[in-house]
């Protein structure tokens, strides 16, 4: 795995210490204790901070999945794939943090070991791709992705393409209520609405280009070279999609599965590890049984109260549908009944099945 530097701070200290670093890195890892405690993206300072001197570094913290040093390429993927964040930290095995690694990083390694999936770039975009120009506000561009029901807008400036907008952005620049001249700009006295600002106030131009005919692997290749993980697809100079990064790591991760595939939903970013062993547990009971039941639309649903956690599990067979609940204080220990329970009774249909035995009388 390619592990790039990352600023290392204290908890304790202020959050100003890291905006530099945000010129250029992704995120800052935040220590405490001596001990990881979680990084400071982009993200973490748009709520409207007026002094960053004056606030401390884990007070606006995220806690994305953690990804030990020996991670392979499918844990790598699988954890970015839990939540939207551009670089997640890697520890080694005293939880002491060693740096960052990227989407762009792992696009590399997927790259070099070919597990880029085969395929052109408009088997895979989202299409047709909407565009909108700079000079429009933020309140409009998601009037837009509203009305057209998608995630993503082409950013044009006098017609040409410049950059992609996403739901994922619009939602973070509404928080931003003193933010004004650039994503990092907090500095701000006056509050301001964000909603009538224009989208040329925030982009970050990234506009990489990609013919629709064009290969995945070339895709990739450009989304390295330009250090970017989404690309804009083209024919003849006008925009008909757009693929990300992680529109490849989820066909990635669907290849790579050839068993049950399960929905996992609701699990927070301190829980995202435990998405792991809901395939282990769960998952592999539903394997056992698979095929003697036809199991499928499998889906996991985890709600986290003050001090429990309720697991629901449903999926369907040949002989109907099934769906289970547990509430528990430890997720782990929900997630692991659970797989008992499923166990027990598919065993037990399972025995239902089998043709008693034939008695005779005796004469």
């Amino acid at each position: 795995m390619e592990i790039v530097r990352a600023l290392v701070l204290d908890s304790s200290d202020s959050l100003s210490k890291a905006l530099t670093e945000l010129d250029e890195s992704p995120a800052v890892i935040v220590t405490k204790n001596g001990g990881y405690f979680g990084i400071i993206d982009h993200r973490c300072i748009s709520h409207g901070i007026r002094d960053p001197h004056k606030v401390k570094c884990e007070t606006v913290i995220a806690k994305p999945p953690v990804l030990m040093e020996s991670a392979g390429v499918p844990e790598r993927v699988e954890a970015f794939l839990l939540g939207h964040f551009k670089a997640l930290p890697v520890l080694d095995s005293d939880k002491k943090p060693l740096g960052l690694t990227t989407r762009v990083e792992l696009l590399k390694e997927m790259a070099v070991e070919s597990m880029v999936p085969q395929m052109q770039v408009s088997e895979l975009m989202s299409s047709p791709a909407y565009i909108i120009d700079e000079g429009e506000t933020v309140g409009s561009a998601k009037r837009t992705l509203r009305e057209k029901d998608t995630h993503r807008l082409v950013v044009t400036r006098m017609g040409k393409l410049i950059g992609v907008v996403s739901t994922y952005d619009i939602g973070t620049w509404s928080g931003k209520p003193n933010l004004t001249g650039g994503r990092k700009d907090i500095r701000m006295s006056e509050p301001i609405n964000v909603e009538e600002m224009k989208i040329s106030e925030f982009l970050r131009p990234e506009a990489t280009l990609v013919k629709e005919n064009a290969t995945l692997e070339e895709a990739v290749r450009r989304m390295i070279d330009k250090q970017v993980s989404t690309v804009i697809v083209v024919t003849e100079g006008k925009p008909v999609g757009v693929v990300s990064a992680l529109d490849i790591f989820k066909k990635v991760q669907e290849m790579s599965k050839d068993g049950i595939q399960i929905q996992v939903s609701g699990l927070s970013q301190d829980d995202a590890a435990y998405f792991s062993r809901i395939y282990a547990k769960i998952g592999h009971v539903l394997e056992k049984f698979g095929e003697s039941f036809n199991i499928r639309n499998a889906s996991v649903h985890v709600k986290s109260g003050k001090s429990t956690y309720v697991v629901n599990v449903y999926f369907d067979t040949d002989d109907g549908h099934i769906s289970l609940k547990t509430e528990r204080g430890a997720l782990k220990e929900g997630i692991d009944e659970l797989a008992v329970e499923i166990n027990e009774i598919l065993r037990k249909k399972k025995e239902l099945r089998k043709p008693k035995p034939r008695t005779t009388r005796a004469h």
